[in-house]
């Protein structure tokens, strides 16, 4: 399967120094288990970034990397992101403007798709902080 990354981060999108980030990682993670990262507090005028990236790649298996990004009241703000899950070998690194400070976080489940008693989830998510 080819790897494909979606949303490259735009430098007029968001500032250019990493303020804070949190990661959370799946290593042979088995099917519905969920993560969440810590939450980042990103400053009025920066940016968030959300990069992830499935690292599977099976031949007669196939997983699913599902996420949503939420703001501290509770706001989804996903929909500002090109991709709401990563397929085998799938990543995204995308940064958006931030107009009024908040925190931010990443929750993201394992789908197992195509399966034997083997198969399990592998990858990463991070949330970062820009200004």
């Amino acid at each position: 399967m080819t790897s494909a990354v979606l949303g490259l981060p735009s430098p007029a999108a968001a500032a250019d120094s990493l303020l804070d980030a949190s990661t959370v990682t799946f290593g042979g993670t088995p099917d519905q288990k969920i993560f969440t990262t810590r939450k980042v507090h990103v400053p009025a005028g920066g940016g968030l970034g959300v990069y992830g990236k499935n690292t599977n790649s099976g031949f007669t298996t196939a997983t699913r990397l599902t996420f949503r990004v939420y703001r501290d009241d509770g706001a989804d703000v996903t929909n500002q992101f090109s991709v709401n899950f990563l397929n085998d070998g799938d990543v995204i690194n995308q940064r958006v403007p931030v107009s009024a400070a908040h925190g931010y976080y990443i929750w993201a489940k394992c789908v197992l798709v195509i399966y034997n008693s083997f198969t399990d989830c592998d990858g990463t998510f991070t949330i970062s902080s820009w200004g």
